[in-house]
């Protein structure tokens, strides 16, 4: 059982609509009695769902749990087109909504299965010349945000009701969901916004685990528990000294390895090419 008393862990959030990202993990922190903090993947501030918060030495973590596949619950509002491509923005356009049968949706989502390329909405944080393309687009400008290849997985209807439509889909990271409202309500031929976005899952975590309050103790994760979607290796005494060092291990496995001492403590995270065990985020003496 992990406790405020460690140098690093992890905190799964159920972030609230109507907060940063960043400020809802500071809200954590302060509560387990950490400085340093960060977060594996933003949500909107009016998203809600999973925000793994990182605490302490964890933070050096991110870019091993950044990279998982998400999977998201999301609503679209057929008929408007809005200039941050969800309900929140200014409305810029509405449109007469026919109606829309499940095989109408399933045509279109077919399109957006599997590796596409999405345009990056306007309001987003992307750079584009040095600047938050936000910036650009509050201020009445059109930002030339970059088209990024995607891949997606697992869509479901949820729900179809008139002119709002309740999808669920598993998305690579860097994926925005607005931009599926965009594009999927203008395929469809009426425009389309999204609301209420939720993220229920990232990689091996779930949001059952995770608590709408800041401080419980069941969702708070040791610095192992953190790495539990990738294989392991337990050290003895000699190879832990080694990688303290930053030394390379023999062993047989590929890609990412999270190393371990008998007592399941994380000592580092290293890369297999099948011979060699390269360290990559070392703990162990630090």
């Amino acid at each position: 059982m992990t406790s405020p008393g460690m140098t690093g862990a992890a905190y799964l959030l159920d972030k609230s609509a109507g907060i940063y990202s960043r400020r809802a993990a500071s809200r954590v922190a302060k509560q387990w009695g950490y400085r340093k903090y960060g977060h594996a993947g933003t949500l909107d501030p009016d998203a809600t769902g999973l925000l793994i918060v990182l605490l302490g030495r964890a933070t050096r973590l991110s870019r091993f749990i950044s990279s998982s596949r998400k999977t998201y619950s999301f609503g679209i509002e057929l008929g408007i087109r809005t200039d941050t491509d969800d309900t929140g923005g200014t409305v810029l356009e509405k449109r007469h909504v026919p109606p829309i049968v499940e095989e109408d949706i399933l045509k279109v989502i077919r399109n957006y299965t599997g590796t596409i390329n999405q345009k990056v909405p306007d309001y987003s944080a992307v750079r584009v010349d040095g600047v938050r393309a936000y910036s650009l687009a509050r201020k009445g400008l059109k930002p030339s945000t970059p088209v990024r290849e995607v891949y997606t997985e697992n869509w479901k209807i949820e729900e179809l009701m008139g002119s709002r439509i309740r999808l669920a889909v598993t998305v690579s990271s860097g994926t925005y969901i607005r931009a599926f409202a965009r594009d999927i309500g203008n395929e469809l031929g009426t425009g389309g916004a999204a609301f209420d976005i939720r993220r229920t899952s990232i990689g091996a975590f779930s949001i059952e685990e995770a608590s709408k309050e800041t401080r419980n103790n069941s969702s708070l994760l040791s610095m192992s528990d953190i790495l539990r979607d990738y294989r392991k290796a337990v050290l003895d005494e000699e190879q832990r000294m080694i990688v303290s060092h930053g030394g390379n291990l023999k062993g047989h496995q590929l890609g990412t390895v999270v190393l371990l001492d008998k007592d399941d403590n994380l000592l580092a995270v290293a890369e297999g090419d099948g011979s060699i065990l390269k360290p990559l985020c070392v703990f162990a003496g630090s």
